[in-house]
């Protein structure tokens, strides 16, 4: 049971980690202050530097950041540092998919449909479930993942990097401060509806999968 959930956590911090990473090194480039990127959440465990950029590994891998002074990036070279993590998830998908394409499929969500509307719990879950098929099919599951990370990110609504980066474009055509905070605070609402029927999806697959008492 361990070696599965070990084996969950490590593709979740590998992702976050490759995501924070791109968007660190492209604010570097960019001009910003880079004070740190973080894997996990919770009491520090690792801090080390790669290439002068600090990383801190912390005891929870379930999520991460990049610690950047966004703001003294004009906002149209915001943009690239904006999709650097995405993409760095879909560069890296699309190859272990290929790559991986013989290994068992380990569907995200439902398992008897390709494609289902999931989040954490269900993520985590298919990750276990892959566990048991072999590093093959962990391997394909963690491109997917990687893929629809890297996709869903790309949705223009706050707080994504799409949606930050609407609100750059908006702030380097002269939008005004009022206009950008109605767009953040509008395509919030609709991101916390996505939450919140991701979360419900993954509890009512739990609650079906439940053996009778």
């Amino acid at each position: 049971m361990w070696r599965r959930v070990l084996t969950a956590l490590g593709v979740v911090g590998a992702t976050v980690a490759v995501h924070e990473a791109a968007h660190a090194v492209a604010a570097a480039r960019g001009g910003g202050t880079v004070r740190e990127v973080g894997i996990g959440f919770g009491p520090t465990v690792l801090r080390t530097k790669i290439r002068q950029l600090p990383i801190v590994v912390r005891a929870l891998p379930l999520g991460g950041y990049a610690a950047v002074d966004a703001e003294a990036i004009p906002p149209r070279r915001r943009v690239g540092m904006l999709l650097a993590g995405p993409l760095a998830n879909i560069a890296l998908g699309l190859p272990l998919i290929y790559a991986l394409r013989d290994h068992p499929v380990v569907a995200l969500g439902d398992e008897d449909r390709s494609v289902g509307l999931t989040g954490f719990l269900g993520t985590f879950a298919a990750l276990l479930r892959a566990a048991d098929q072999g590093a093959g099919a962990v391997g394909r599951l963690a491109g997917a993942i990687n893929l629809g990370l890297g996709v869903m990110n790309l949705m223009p609504v706050y707080p994504l990097d799409g949606g930050h980066v609407v609100a750059s474009l908006m702030e380097a055509r002269g939008a005004s401060p009022r206009a950008r905070t109605a767009f953040m605070r509008l395509t919030a609402v609709a991101f916390a509806l996505i939450v919140q029927a991701a979360m419900m999806a993954d509890l009512r697959r739990l609650l079906l999968r439940r053996p009778a008492v």
